[in-house]
């Protein structure tokens, strides 16, 4: 039941998938640099060496076996990805529980939109919180390709950004890095870990739990397996060199950085005036990429036809129940969501982990395993799967 198709791997496809995969990822907290901050640069040079070193080895691998799974599965929604990681009962709690955490995430997402026009242009919060719940749901309409075309164009720009200030922070202050081991042990740095290698498995577990189907949507877009992995390698090399180099920067100013809300934010501020407002301008970009995948693959467990007019009344009312979430403090959201994620997401690993052990050994005795997965399908999902296999 595999499909055959051209071997040939197409730059230009590679590219929107790399954008797509980095723009998901981003977020606030990678825009702001609070997630480099806690997760890495508040455990020195070799730590975040370390914690960088596991989360580049997991995106790696997540991005390019799910992309091919994806693409051979050809499932009718991403979220029916979990059944076949984690089989039919773990895999219908994650295909229920996940859409309607990442529904929540989204909501987290306006919240933060809100906070970051607050905190840095003085103004009312629900101005952020209603201008980004307007534009993630016109782009939500737009259906899966638009908002590909939408998101996956901005992902590298804000990462382009980001890096310039990182870049900066080396540069300006380059044996900032050596001397943070002995100016961090003085500083009241808050950590996202206990460790640097606890860190570096529970960073990207938030990205891997919301990655999971997107990627499995995602990978309709690609023609063959080498192009499956080839994008989702470049997309995870991508984001984790980025978060390596704002880390890094951070480091390096790690005694002016350490108490900041938006440690970027202050090393911007050091090489040009008026840096607070183009900056607000990236973290709101940087939501947006987050927050309108969130919303689509939250309609699209119920709705799996995205253009369709229900889909789209389900992003309406989806849009206005989150935006009364919203209202709720960001940092309170953040503390109950995220470790939930970050539990459930090595629960996810381990099954993917164990499948994809499966399907090595089962190809090694001639089994054609999406064939053998697809016989297991319940019906409507192997029709999905039949009809473009």
């Amino acid at each position: 039941m595999t499909q055959t198709t051209s071997r040939n791997v197409r730059f230009g496809t590679v590219i929107t998938v790399m954008g797509a995969i980095v723009a998901y990822l981003i977020g606030s907290g990678f825009a702001t640099g609070q997630e480099a901050l806690q997760y890495f640069s508040s455990f020195g040079a070799a730590g975040a060496a370390g914690a960088l070193a596991i989360t580049f080895i997991l995106y790696c691998y997540v991005t390019a076996v799910v992309l091919r799974d994806g693409r051979n599965l050809r499932l009718k929604s991403g979220n029916q990805i979990f059944e076949y990681y984690c089989g039919k009962y773990i895999g219908r709690f994650f295909g229920v529980f996940a859409p309607a955490f990442f529904f929540c995430m989204y909501a987290v997402m306006l919240s933060g939109a809100g906070a970051a026009l607050s905190e840095h242009l003085g103004w009312n919060q629900q101005v952020g919180i209603f201008a980004m719940a307007i534009a993630a749901l016109v782009t939500v309409m737009l259906g899966l390709d638009g908002l590909v075309t939408i998101v996956s164009k901005l992902g590298p720009i804000i990462v382009a950004l980001s890096l310039v200030v990182g870049v900066i922070g080396i540069v300006r202050s380059p044996e900032g890095i050596a001397d943070s081991a002995d100016v961090l042990p003085t500083l009241d740095v808050l950590q996202a870990a206990p460790n640097w290698a606890v860190s570096g498995f529970i960073f990207p577990g938030l990205g891997i739990l919301m990655l999971v189907p997107f990627l499995a949507s995602l990978s309709r877009r690609v023609q063959n397996d080498r192009e499956a992995i080839t994008g989702g390698l470049v997309g995870a090399v991508t984001f984790v060199a980025a978060v390596g180099v704002v880390a890094y920067g951070l480091l390096a100013n790690i005694g002016n950085v350490h108490d900041k809300q938006i440690p970027m934010l202050w090393i911007a501020d050091q090489v040009f005036s008026g840096a607070g407002s183009v900056f607000s301008v990236v973290l709101f970009a940087g939501i947006y990429t987050t927050a309108v995948p969130l919303l689509w693959t939250a309609v699209n467990r119920i709705e799996t036809n995205d253009k369709s007019n229900r889909a789209k009344v389900l992003a309406v009312i989806g849009t206005g129940i989150a935006v009364l979430l919203a209202q709720v403090p960001f940092a309170e959201l953040v503390n109950l969501l995220y470790p939930i994620a970050g539990y459930l997401a090595v629960v996810l690993l381990v099954c993917i982990a164990v499948r994809h052990i499966r399907n090595v050994r089962q190809r090694k005795q001639g089994v054609d395993v999406y064939a053998v997965a697809f016989e297991r399908l319940p019906e409507e999902k192997a029709g999905a799967y039949a009809s473009q296999a």
